[in-house]
């Protein structure tokens, strides 16, 4: 396939690689080849080592897809392959991976959960050099990308980096180009195109009439091969499986509700023509490879054009051909423009009433009357709402008070709301309360101010110490200027009043600076110098993916300052060699941060100077 042949000597040279080719064109077998003759090359694993080839894919289904098609070639080679996804049991994948496995295939969810258990002594990526994303689009949307970027920061820094997908959108690519290093970028044919040989149909219809044409095509259809028909929900999915079966049409549902055992059951009966007819929502868009799958049914419209691609995708493989047909209602009319592209990109013929539900919608956004829906990336994951958020912040107080912890002020989302910096300007609410207390105070008689502070205590010397806070911008009724050595305020006629505001005055700039001192936290701060680390350990410790999350787990912030000075250079006056400023709230919080950043300059330093094996990721011997 073309793909393969343009992957293969790219990967083997030890390059970098991002791969787009259309659907069905046999990209797991570009990665998987190179990948066998890597492992071959490298050295044999040890007692505690980890995976020397890791894969990451979005979908349980498609984790174990990928490893069925690796394990025909692995046992032949003496390799080890182990799937670790969620839903199973994790019992058998930690013993599979203590025996040892040279290459795993995972979701990045339940890798991490696996690498955090048992203080990481099941398994550990200390020897990865060929790292695999598959479907790469979907893994560095927002959902993933933080789980994604912690798997790649604890890799080796010298790994080979092979990212491949169908679709992949340029908004995606910077971010994966974070992780890849001067990557070959193979493109077959167009970027998030439809498979040529896939005929697609797309029918306006409303959603009352859609069932009936459902029940035409199946009628004509249903003898031919698989079918699979595409909805928009879990609810929908069971809906129509119900209304279906009823129908007298035997068929299977799959949807992320459902149990594991359900959904690996449920894939082979449909593989393996127990049952020929599958109704899902796009948890089976991405990877799933069906033979002899004829016709997918969109029965809802995809919500993104990627999503387009994909479903309909799942036919038309291999060098097959294939036919996809759409449902799309008026209401639907936002997703019309993308249906309208998918058909002109791969020069199929787009029918009028499509063409001018498109157009319609368009006219309406232009005029702002609708808005454009988004790309189906770049969401930003999950949110507490504001009861889930307080309980939240409930338990995480309760839990701090029981092991005897004040809660940190970096960690108070709500405390904080009022003050900018450490030592900055005081909450705009406490002003403004203080000032209104002020402004009563000074119309009232004495007997009625509630004041700690005489009037006679106020003039002990005839000179009144008193500088009211600039920020105020108040002024005070009775009070008309200061007069040093005079002992009382010109301009004013009743003297309890004078007094009773001065003694408010002093108050309340003894309330300001007890609410300054309180809004300053204690300031803590320390020293890293790096300057005599490895280049690769320098860039480590001040790129902003290591410093963020140490700087989220610890609270302190890290700033890199002073320039780097090769050896035998000495610094001018004034200047200073390459080093990390690490500030917080508390001492403890400083300290992490130092320790931490230590730690990852010794791992990468320790991982140059001795790298296990003579063999290079991406070099190989051919005898």
């Amino acid at each position: 396939m073309p793909i393969q042949a343009q992957a293969l000597p790219i990967i083997m040279s030890g390059r970098d690689c991002i791969g787009i080719a259309k659907t069905g064109s046999g990209k797991t077998l570009a990665f998987v080849l190179p990948m066998l003759r890597h492992i071959k090359d490298q050295p044999p694993l040890m007692s505690g080592d980890g995976p020397i080839g890791l894969i990451m894919a979005p979908t349980r289904e498609l984790v174990q897809q990928i490893h069925s098609d690796i394990k025909k070639f692995a046992k032949v080679m003496g390799l080890s392959c182990v799937p670790v996804y969620g839903g199973s049991g994790v019992a058998q994948q930690i013993s599979e991976l203590k025996r040892g496995a040279e290459i795993v295939v995972c979701t990045p969810g339940r890798m991490i959960d696996i690498l955090c258990t048992s203080g990481g002594k099941i398994t550990n990526l200390r020897r990865v050099t060929y790292l695999v994303m598959d479907e790469a689009d979907r893994m560095f949307d927002m959902g993933f990308e933080p789980q994604i970027t912690r798997i790649v920061q604890n890799t080796r820094p010298d790994r080979q980096t092979v990212l491949f997908s169908a679709t992949f959108p340029r908004q995606v690519e910077i971010l994966a180009r974070k992780v890849l290093n001067k990557p070959v970028e193979i493109q077959v044919g167009g970027r998030s195109v439809v498979n040529k040989d896939i005929t697609q149909l797309v029918e306006v219809r409303p959603e009352s009439d859609r069932f009936l044409r459902l029940l035409e095509l199946l009628g004509e259809w249903y003898e031919k091969g698989k079918i699979l028909i595409f909805v928009h929900s879990q609810e929908k999915c069971d809906a129509l499986f119900r209304d279906l079966i009823r129908s007298g049409y035997p068929c299977l549902s799959l949807h992320g509700a459902k149990d594991q055992t359900d959904r690996e059951s449920t894939i082979a009966d449909f593989k393996s023509n127990v049952c020929n007819l599958l109704i899902a929502t796009s948890v089976a868009a991405r990877g799933l490879d069906v033979k002899e799958l004829e016709l997918v049914i969109n029965f809802d419209v995809p919500n993104h054009y990627e999503d387009y691609v994909h479903r309909v995708g799942r036919t038309g493989r291999a060098g097959r051909k294939g036919c996809a047909i759409t449902f799309v209602s008026e209401e639907d009319a936002r997703y019309a423009p993308d249906l309208v592209k998918a058909l002109e990109l791969s020069e199929q013929s787009v029918p009028d009433d499509l063409r001018a539900l498109a157009d319609g919608f368009m006219a309406k956004v232009n005029q702002g009357l609708e808005q454009a829906h988004g790309t189906g990336y770049g969401g930003s994951g999950f949110k507490f709402n504001e009861e889930e958020d307080e309980v939240r912040r409930a338990a995480k107080k309760a839990q701090a008070k029981e092991y005897g912890f004040e809660e940190d002020k970096s960690d108070s989302e709500d405390e904080d709301e009022g003050v900018r910096k450490a030592g900055g300007d005081i909450s705009h609410q406490a002003v403004l309360a203080q000032a209104a207390a002020f402004a009563a105070a000074s119309k009232v008689s004495v007997p009625s101010v509630p004041t700690p502070i005489s009037a006679a205590q106020l003039i002990p010397n005839g000179g009144l110490p008193v500088s009211l806070p600039s920020v105020l911008g108040l002024t005070i009724p009775g009070v008309a200027a200061v007069v040093p050595g005079a002992g009382l305020p010109v301009g004013s006629s009743d003297g309890a009043a004078r007094a009773a505001a001065l003694a408010a005055a002093m108050n309340l700039q003894h309330n300001l600076a007890k609410i300054q001192a309180d809004a300053m936290p204690e300031h803590y701060e320390a020293e890293l110098e790096i300057n005599d680390f490895p280049q690769n350990a320098r860039w480590k410790v001040t790129h902003k993916e290591t410093l963020g999350p140490i700087s989220e787990w610890t609270g302190a912030a890290i700033t890199t300052r002073g320039q780097y000075y090769p050896p035998g250079r000495i610094p001018g006056p004034g200047e200073r060699k390459l080093y990390l400023f690490i500030e917080g709230p508390t001492e403890q919080s400083v300290k992490r941060a130092k320790a931490e950043l230590k730690r990852v300059l010794e791992d990468i330093t320790n991982q140059a100077s001795s790298l296990p094996g003579s063999a290079q990721p991406g070099r190989y011997s051919v005898v």
